[in-house]
Formats: structure tokens, sequence, C-alpha cells
């Protein structure tokens, strides 16, 4: 018998039930199998009391050498597919372990198979995790050519009318953002946005719209271009308006009023910061500021 709850609320009412369970299981031909945690072995102190009914098995699992084997075996029925599959299991196992020689290796030549194949979207995908493998590794110079190539091959993806092309190009660009906002180029993180958030209006994707504007908003005020950085967070609030009122409670748009209101008081003094946090109030209640040390932080 395997037990595996969906959720242990109480570790301690868990372990003390099982310890009650022990009490009924006499006989020689019933066993019981649950799983713990190894890193915190909450069913240990069982196992200590118990010792001639509990014992405890380590399942020391390679996951990451299983995945390999399975894709491996993908490959054999499905040559191109099943090897760049392969190669971007290998990959993301080579991140993990901080080989960033080898990770570069093996998604150029997925990139390169799926060129070959006439795959521009996967072209992405092994760009993408390039990407964020070299941005992990703080190598953000690296990750952003990676990004604008993948940008690259969502634009031809769009050209063969290939549907996800527009919405790759989107989140590409989304995430050269997010490099270049780690690298403090606020200057060019401002005009990505900008030109960015059209492509999120094609694409009737308000959220991202919005996040565009935001985000530009507080590139401009990083160096101090106060009034474009206006009217970025006027675009941003523009959007966030016309959001039904549950997207409205899930996006960032108590950071765009908390930068208004920012705004608004090194523009235009006191009294206008103080009638944009009643606009705020309005819209959002009045639980409606943010955790202010995340304000800025949620670069998309």
């Amino acid at each position: 018998m395997v037990l595996v709850p969906g959720e242990v609320a109480d570790a301690k009412a868990w372990w003390q039930w099982l310890h009650e369970a022990l009490a009924y299981l006499r006989s020689p031909n019933v066993r019981v199998v649950v799983l713990d945690d190894v890193r915190v072995r909450v069913l240990e102190p069982l196992a200590r009391a118990e010792p001639k009914r509990v014992r405890t098995s380590v399942a020391d699992l390679d996951m990451p050498g299983a995945m390999e084997e399975v894709a491996r075996g993908a490959a054999g029925l499905d040559p191109a597919g099943g090897r760049y599959r392969e190669l971007l299991v290998r990959l993301g196992n080579a991140a993990g372990r901080g080989e960033l020689n080898l990770v570069t290796r093996l998604g150029e030549e997925a990139a390169s198979l799926a060129a070959g194949e006439g795959w521009p979207a996967l072209v992405v995908a092994a760009r993408w995790a390039m990407g964020a493998a070299l941005l992990v590794a703080s190598k953000p110079t690296e990750a952003l050519e990676h990004y604008r190539k993948a940008e690259g091959a969502a634009v031809d993806a769009e050209a063969r009318g290939e549907v996800q092309g527009a919405e790759l190009r989107l989140k590409s660009r989304m995430a050269m953002g997010a490099v270049l906002v780690t690298m403090q180029e606020w200057a060019q993180a401002a005009v990505l946005y900008e030109e960015t958030a059209p492509m999120a209006r094609k694409l009737v994707d308000a959220r991202l719209e919005l996040e565009c504007w935001r985000m530009a908003s507080f590139c401009r005020e990083s160096v101090h271009e106060l009034d474009k950085a206006w009217e970025a967070t006027e675009q941003a609030w523009s959007v966030g308006l016309a959001l039904e009122p549950e997207a409205r409670s899930t996006s960032t748009l108590p950071y765009v009023a908390e930068a208004r209101v920012r705004l608004g008081q090194a523009r235009q003094g006191e009294a206008a910061a103080r009638r944009l946090e009643v606009e705020a109030e309005s819209l959002l209640g009045n639980d409606w500021r943010p955790d202010t040390q995340a304000a800025g932080g949620q670069a998309a």
C-alpha cells in the first residue's frame, strides 16, 4: 500500500497518524510505503521509534540522467525532433551544472538543427534557453545577444505565417528589456519598451502592454526624464483602467499607481500627489499600495 497525500498541512499530525497506523499493521503480508523528503526527513523520528518495523531507503535517483536517456530514446523514433529534444534536455542539465561552454555548444547545435528543418519557433526556444542560462550566470551581454537572435527567428516565423510568431517576438523583446534593466541600460530599455507596447496592443495582450508602459516609465524615471516617465505612466494607467476587474487585481497596476503618485509629487507638488492617491484608492481600494521595495523590481 502506497500512501501519497496530496498535501500535508501538519507534519507532526502526519507523523502521529502513521505511528498509530502501525498498531493496525500486524499482517506480515502488508507493507506500507510513504515518501519523505531527504532534505528534511520529517518521518525520521518514526523510524527511530520503531526500528524493527520501519525501514528507511534513500532513493538516489539521477533524474537529469533519466531525462537524457528518455530524450535519446525519442531521438531514435523521430530523428530530427528527437535530436532537438535531446539537445535541449542536455542543455538544461548543463546549465544546472554551470557548464556554460557546453550550454552554448548544445544550444547552437539545437538552433542550427531547428533552422535547417524550417522550425523558427524552435530556434527561438533554443535561444531563450541559452539566454536564460547566461543571465543566471551573470553574463547579461551574452544573454542579450541570444534574445536578439530569438527575436530575429520570431520575425522569420511571423513572415512564414506561423501564428505564434508575433507572440514569440513580443516575449523575446520583453526578455531583452529585462536584461537591459539588469544591465542598468535605462535609455535603451525605455526605447525598447516604448516600441514594444504597440506590439502587445496589436496582439490584444493588455497586461503586457501595461507592463511595457510601466517599465518604460521606470526606466525614464531612472535617468530623471520625469516628463517622459509621466507620459509612459499615463499610458499604463489608461491600459489598466480598461482591464476587467479580475485581470486588474492580478496586474502590476498598483506599481503604476505608486509611480503616478511619486511622479506627480516630483512634477507638481503635494496636492497633485494627494489627488492621484485618491484616484488610486477609488480604483484599487484603500489597501492599494504595493510593496515599495519591489516597486520597479518587477521587471518583465
